[in-house]
């Protein structure tokens, strides 16, 4: 093969440097390069089509000479006209953007020997004036291009720009704008359009609060360079910035030459529940999201998170906000508001005992921080019919955060709600025990309790692996039935016997007003403490009550801490009649499995170990009773201590005792010899 003289253009040393290449690889020729000592091994490689050359030992590269070469974006006759520096957030070199004359744009980096690398291969790009930008208190502009940037610092703005023209902003630009104050200024033109749209859109629900700003008088393709030269002012620009609306998101799709449609540039979407989301507020016939920046309420109709555009579900049968929210202070007496919850509660509902109100109030507070909680406790009224169940799940969902009063509820409808909407769930009259209880029911309200207890269902429209679906189902829940609950979920719960009113005035109409009073000041709360940490605090009992009792015991503590002894009192009151049931429960489950024996086996006397058997067969594991415990429970009910003749230990069974005690706990035999528990 002939070899090939090549003429290379030092854009550096603004020269013409010629090669000689020896040898052909596939497109490229290879010469020694000229650019350092390169005399064993060529490193040159010369593209001939495309007219460039690179060197791969000093990174050297470039076109070729060639005097009708006329295409300006590779031209090596232009002059340098500019060069931008980019930094990194220390203030330290990145790389350059050059702009030459005729207008063109390439970029190069330091090779740390004072000279340049002529492309970015290894260099994160980050914004113009970063440094600038991080430390700027005042709204930073953002712009179309370096010189336009350089225009508004001279009037004394903070202004940035991302490198490459238009259409090239990254997401990862975005966290240096975090609760900033942006203001978008487009070039007068489809792409410069384009691209504030697409920064305005990342920087959604990112930036405190963005501006657009459209420049009046300006021809096709002039920017705010333009708008400058034509004689306006600082004092101009500082009025059009007070009179520019809030960035308003637009859909449009981005068309090929054909003009046929290629992609949307938003994807709408449905998500109630978004980051920070303080609560939900309806505003002109919508639901829109309402969040609390640098101490400034913000109403939002979407939200902005990469290509997708949502906004909340607009029917939930929750309790929304009214706008006028955002005319609240952020001041709050948190003192007076907790009086006049009680007061509130109290009004509108009769509870047993006096203590009950400081748990609803307390309950009602956790609510509107439940995302800091780990756990919640259900509470369960209970009682016959007309005893105030139904009046306590109305008066509690008009102040509960997000509450969703139910009169029926499917296995769908919870773990789907719970999933997408977060709500506090107020369930009237539901029958999870015995004949028409739902078991899949009971399964999953055993789970609302705690963080972290996810439940799996299948999705039959995907497949393998895929399958398989994980929902946490962790949530506020209220119960209010006339029927028992099984006992797993009865030990997650609150409970309260409720009583028929001895006070008709407690039957009157909620006042609505009052209502929606206290529920924005309960949200002026959340927003103030959604922040902040939790206060610490000792355990107040043991096992599941100190897990359910404990986030009401750190809500008291933060709204009205000098009240904790008389919470804590109100914990031991719980915990001790709690041991009481549960002795008095074991103690009637050992007399049944006693009866059993006698009646099945026709024993007079029997093991420890048969009753234990007997009661751990519906236990777990964890819940297992050991025969110690069991021999102290019968030896306590009056059975006699007997020997058997290997040396175990028994009891002798007493007919007239057991008999006794059979009565004492309504243990009962059907006409069809089972027996049962009335206790």
């Amino acid at each position: 093969m002939k070899s090939r003289i090549f003429h290379l253009w030092d854009n550096q040393e603004r020269r013409i440097v010629s090669v000689e290449a020896t040898k052909k690889e596939g497109k490229n020729w290879i010469a020694l390069c000229p650019f350092h000592p390169d005399e064993r091994r060529p490193n040159l490689y010369i593209d001939e089509e495309k007219e460039k050359y690179h060197c791969f030992a000093c990174n050297k590269n470039g076109f070729l000479y060639n005097p009708k070469y006329r295409k300006l974006k590779y031209s090596y006759h232009r002059n340098i006209a500019a060069t931008y520096n980019y930094k990194d957030e220390e203030g330290n070199l990145l790389y350059q953007v050059v702009r030459y004359k005729p207008k063109g744009f390439s970029q190069r980096r330091p090779d740390g020997n004072n000279d340049w690398i002529w492309n970015m291969k290894g260099v994160n790009s980050v914004p113009y004036h970063l440094p600038e930008v991080i430390q700027s208190v005042e709204p930073v502009m953002i712009v179309e291009g370096e010189k336009d940037v350089e225009s508004l610092r001279r009037m004394g703005f903070t202004a940035t720009t991302s490198p490459m023209g238009a259409g090239k902003w990254k997401p990862s630009y975005n966290r240096y704008l975090k609760d900033k104050e942006v203001i978008l200024i487009p070039d007068h033109d489809q792409p410069g359009y384009q691209h504030c749209q697409r920064i305005g859109q990342s920087l959604r629900g990112i930036a405190n609060k963005i501006k657009w700003l459209k420049l009046p008088g300006l021809e096709e393709k002039e920017d705010i360079s333009d708008w400058i030269e034509k004689g306006n002012t600082k004092e101009n620009l500082l009025q059009l910035i007070k009179e520019a609306p809030d960035f308003i998101p637009e859909k449009y799709d981005e068309r090929k030459g054909t003009g046929k449609t290629v992609n949307s540039m938003l994807k709408d979407r449905t998500k109630s529940i978004v980051p920070d989301l303080i609560h939900l507020v309806r505003d002109q016939e919508r639901t829109k999201y309402l969040f609390c920046k640098k101490g400034q309420w913000i109403i939002e109709e979407y939200f902005i998170k990469d290509d997708k555009r949502y906004s909340p579900k607009q029917n939930l049968p929750i309790k929304i906000l009214n706008p006028n929210i955002i005319n609240r202070s952020l001041n709050l007496d948190i003192a007076r508001l907790t009086t006049e919850i009680d007061a509130f509660i109290k009004s509108y509902l009769e509870m047993p005992l006096d203590s009950d109100y400081m748990i609803l109030s307390m309950w009602i507070f956790h609510t509107y921080l439940i995302e800091k909680f780990n756990t919640t406790p259900i509470l369960y009224f209970y009682g016959v019919k007309e005893t105030g169940k139904s009046r306590a799940g109305e008066v509690l969902s008009e102040l509960a955060f997000r509450a969703q009063r139910l009169t029926s509820l499917t296995e769908a409808t919870l773990f789907r709600s719970v999933e997408l909407f977060k709500p506090t769930l107020i369930i009237d009259e539901i029958k999870l025990l015995g004949k028409g209880g739902n078991q899949g029911l009971a399964d999953l309200i055993k789970t609302t309790y705690k963080r972290g207890l996810k439940v799996s269902r299948i999705n039959l429209n995907k497949y393998g692996e895929d399958q398989i679906e994980y929902y946490d189902t962790f949530t506020p829940l209220v119960i209010c039935t006339t029927e028992a609950i099984p006992d797993i979920i009865e030990s997650r719960c609150i409970l309260f016997i409720m009583q028929k009113n001895s006070n008709p005035q407690i039957e009157r109409k909620i006042d609505i007003k009052w209502a929606n009073d206290l529920r924005e000041r309960l949200t002026v709360f959340r927003a103030n403490y959604m922040a902040k940490e939790l206060p610490e605090a000792q355990y107040i009992a043991r096992g599941r009550l100190n897990e359910i009792m404990f986030p009401l015991y750190q809500s008291l503590l933060l709204v009205g801490s000098e009240r904790k002894n008389e919470f804590i009192d109100i914990v031991k009151r719980i915990q001790k009649n709690k041991e009481n049931e549960e002795g008095m429960s074991l103690e009637a489950e050992i007399v049944k499995a006693i009866d059993d024996e006698c009646r099945e086996n026709q024993n007079r006397q029997f093991l420890t170990q048969v009753i234990s058997k007997r009661l751990n067969e519906i236990r777990s594991e964890n819940e297992k009773i050991s025969d110690r415990a069991v021999s102290s429970r019968i030896k306590r009910l009056g059975f006699g201590k007997i020997r058997f003749k290997n040396g175990r230990m028994g009891f002798r069974i007493d007919e007239e005792r057991l008999e006794s005690l059979k009565t004492n706990y309504k243990i009962t035999r059907d006409p069809e010899g089972s027996e049962g528990s009335e206790g």
